[in-house]
């Protein structure tokens, strides 16, 4: 990469449909559609050449444009399902950005769904992604789980087995084999070998037939705290370079470095018991909402 800041472009997606939280985007928080506060945020960052929201809903455009984002065209139909793939109307979108001149070396996924995202979020994510642009695809947001996958279960008909089953004998962060296996991945068996006649037999057993000294505990009976530490993506944001999607059809390539965010940056908002906890929050001055210049629509 040159010497050259990429050009990057927020994508803000805001189709219509919700059933969780019927007419999530717009919902009222605090005075402000919810939208308001990831373009706010977005805005305020001057970070992106463009902060552009894709929507199927022209009463979504009005608000969106309302509070300065752009809504250069409506998304179609087919790209805004509720299974609707992201790579769908973002392919979509850079292309059709692309065909009206505007070009842009990366492109940022901003969800509306985690208001509390603030504009040094988005700072420090895109310095973040710069340092290591030569070297990545893309960067997500991440923070640390609070439901441990080693602890989680797969029911087997009338019984159910670990989720996650390690191949270590003791247990710790500094110990603890990183490589996640599935339970059907069963070990191999070694296989006895015969010794060749000319070859001196070993006089003490090799490391491959040791047992352990100690019985395995297994994940799903070890603290949290001794557990080796696992990451879930948030919904905070995602940047990219736009080649991912054009070249690769993917939206976030092979190599992707993490970013993790602090405090309720990642907050997402899925159901209506995410939108009253965030309200308490918000009451109880645990969480912020970037600040909106414009009145309320």
């Amino acid at each position: 990469m040159d010497s050259k800041t990429p050009t990057v472009v927020a994508l803000i997606p805001a189709r219509a449909g919700s059933k969780r939280v019927p007419g999530k985007n717009i919902r009222r928080l605090k005075g402000h559609p919810l939208i308001a506060y990831t373009i706010a945020a977005a805005t305020q960052s001057q970070v992106f050449s463009a902060v552009i929201v894709s929507t199927d809903s022209e009463e979504v455009a009005d608000i969106a444009r309302y509070y300065n984002a752009e809504v250069p065209f409506l998304r179609p139909p087919e790209y805004a399902t509720d299974k609707s793939p992201d790579i769908e109307w973002i392919d979509y979108t850079l292309r059709r950005l692309s065909d009206m001149g505007r070009q842009f070396d990366c492109f940022s996924i901003l969800r509306p769904t985690s208001p509390c995202r603030q504009p040094h979020t988005i700072q420090r994510a895109w310095q973040g992604f710069l340092a290591q642009a030569n070297q990545v695809d893309s960067l997500r947001a991440v923070e640390k789980c609070q439901q441990h996958p080693g602890k989680m279960w797969v029911l087997k008909g009338s019984l159910m087995k670990p989720l996650l089953e390690q191949n270590t004998f003791q247990l710790g962060n500094s110990q603890v084999n990183h490589n996640l296996q599935p339970p059907n991945l069963q070990p191999s068996t070694p296989q006895p070998s015969t010794p060749q006649p000319s070859t001196p037999q070993p006089s003490t057993p090799q490391p491959s037939t040791l047992q352990p000294p100690t019985p395995q505990t297994p994940w799903h009976s070890t603290p949290y705290q001794a557990l080796p530490e696992v990451y879930v993506q948030n919904a905070s944001l995602e940047i990219a370079w736009s080649k991912v999607v054009l070249k690769e059809y993917t939206i976030a390539g092979k190599v992707i470095m993490p970013f993790i965010t602090h405090d309720h940056e990642g907050l997402d908002i899925n159901d209506l018991k995410d939108w009253w906890y965030l309200e308490y929050l918000i009451a109880q001055g645990e969480a912020h909402l970037p600040m909106v210049s414009q009145k309320p629509i």
